[in-house]
């Protein structure tokens, strides 16, 4: 039987925007945040219950309809006039906005050494919700079990997921996605049929761990738990205000995509002649913009598929050069970083995504190179920043700015099992372009991972598939690449991709 549904604000609000955007300037234009409005239980529907099937798919449509004639015609009366450029530095700190992430969340992802994938993706997300964010303390306190296994834990868990429950259908209209002037019309759409069904399944997750917990099953409920956070997370995108972090767009930053927000990326490998399985990654866009929206490009251009893996011997803690690279030469490194070499360690690592120099980038007909891009806890503010490495931007005014000072935290870390990483030569931080890795267990690299934090940029987790991720060896073979729609929609291009496109950006260079 279905659970109550009230028809969300959307509806009303696609009306409003019709009516609103023949009279005002679409710059102007801003939703209404309020969702406790007399309106909104004007179209709730009280039906103890039993709304059937037709009439939910019946009210989905119409809502669909409102929500694109009024967002469309809205956004046909003027286009927004062009946001004043912003200038690009290579510490960028969060905007000045509710929406950045300021404080707990992911102050406990940089001070934690133990913690998993699923607890990253949902700390890592700039949603300072109440309700999202007692909901997912409370399935993470479910955890309490993984220590000791008694009458207690068990009961605390228990009380935990039955909270989480409750929580979330009294509160549930708290969680609708959010609405944003940068969002396109067909992404707006999609967001509200994707939250509820995002919703509804988050829901089951919590239902199936309330049972695990109370048959006390020890698999069940760690599984639970975990496609609980999972769920959580992803309901969490769409609640996401705005971008929380300023990414640069000048210069050689420019040519490079960037994903702002998520996406799925999932292969299929193979030994031989025998498929292996799927592994998916999920990009995140929160943790590295530049390098996730860079993997995300590249696979969805089909550039992984056919490539096996490959051993390199990589030496693990070989602090990059601190002077430079000049016309492609390597100036030589600083007194530390001689230091650090001596006490590097070789060993061997299974990379992905090898080929040649790289991936030729059609805009520049030359190889595409990424910064080394890393997501940092500022010491005095306690705020996330991103930080680049030098001699990757142009501009000689910049680069006494470029490198984060050395006390500012690494958010994330190598000890995060299955979390995905962008490979670059060892004495060149920003020669990456195409090759990526994850740390199998129990290898000697995991052994170190400590020496390549802040050193890697991490861009990604694995999502499913991780046993799978474990047993590949070199030679394995990426059979397929698949990227998620939705995934496609956060991919974020500064300059265009096609014929014409170049072209157009090559005459305006010249004028």
């Amino acid at each position: 039987m279905r659970r109550h549904r009230p028809i969300k604000l959307w509806a009303i609000l696609g009306v409003w925007a019709c009516m609103n955007g023949m009279t005002k300037h679409a710059s102007s234009f801003v939703w209404p945040v309020s969702k406790n409005t007399a309106a909104n239980e004007l179209w709730s529907v009280k039906d103890n219950d039993a709304e059937s099937d037709v009439d939910f798919e019946s009210r989905s449509s119409i809502r669909r309809a409102l929500l694109s004639w009024g967002i469309l015609s809205s956004a046909t009366i003027a286009a927004e006039p062009a946001l004043a450029a912003r200038r690009s530095v290579f510490l960028t700190r969060s905007k000045d906005t509710t929406a950045a992430v300021k404080d707990e969340p992911i102050k406990v992802l940089a001070e934690s050494s133990e913690i998993s994938s699923e607890v990253c993706l949902l700390r890592l997300l700039p949603v300072k919700n109440p309700v999202f964010r007692a909901l997912g303390d409370n399935i993470e306190r479910v955890s309490a079990v993984r220590k000791a296994q008694n009458n207690e834990t068990w009961t605390k868990a228990n009380n935990a997921a039955n909270y989480a429950l409750e929580l979330l259908d009294s509160k549930r209209a708290q969680l609708e996605p959010v609405f944003n002037y940068e969002d396109s019309a067909e992404v707006q759409i999609l967001k509200g049929e994707r939250g509820e069904q995002l919703i509804e399944a988050f829901r089951d997750t919590i239902e199936a761990l309330v049972n695990a917990t109370k048959a006390r099953d020890e698999t069940a409920t760690f599984d639970e738990q975990r496609r609980a956070l999972f769920a959580l997370s992803e309901v969490g995108e769409l609640m996401v205000k705005e971008y929380p972090y300023l990414i640069p767009k000048e210069d050689k930053f420019s040519y490079l995509p960037r994903l702002q927000g998520r996406a799925k990326v999932t292969f299929t490998f193979k030994r031989g002649r025998g498929i292996l399985g799927n592994v998916t990654i999920e990009a995140d866009g929160f943790a590295a913009p530049i390098t996730a929206g860079n993997f995300v490009d590249l696979a969805n251009r089909g550039f992984y598929t056919g490539l096996p893996i490959k051993s390199f011997k990589k030496k693990m803690g070989a602090a990059p050069s601190v002077l430079g690279f000049a016309d492609g030469g390597f100036l030589g490194l600083d007194p530390e970083s001689l230091e650090a070499e001596k006490n590097a360690v070789t060993v061997s690592l299974p990379v992905l995504g090898s080929f040649q120099e790289g991936f030729y980038d059609p805009l520049t007909a030359k190889p595409r190179r990424i910064p080394l891009e890393i997501l940092r806890l500022d010491k005095k503010s306690g705020k996330p920043e991103l930080s680049y490495s030098r001699n990757f931007f142009s501009l000689p005014s910049l680069e006494a700015s470029i490198d984060a000072p050395k006390d500012n935290k690494p958010v994330l870390n190598f000890d995060i099992p299955g979390m995905m990483a962008f490979n670059h030569p060892d004495k060149n931080v920003n020669g990456g372009s195409a090759e990526f890795f994850s740390l199998q267990k129990d290898s000697a690299a995991a052994e170190n991972s400590d020496l390549l934090n802040g050193q890697y940029a991490p861009f990604g987790f694995i999502i499913e598939g991780y046993d799978l991720y474990q047993s590949l060896k070199p030679g394995d073979v990426i059979d397929a690449t698949y990227v998620s729609e939705w995934g496609i929609l956060n991919l974020v291009k500064i300059r265009g991709t096609s014929f014409s496109d170049v072209m157009q950006s090559g005459s305006d260079e010249t004028e």
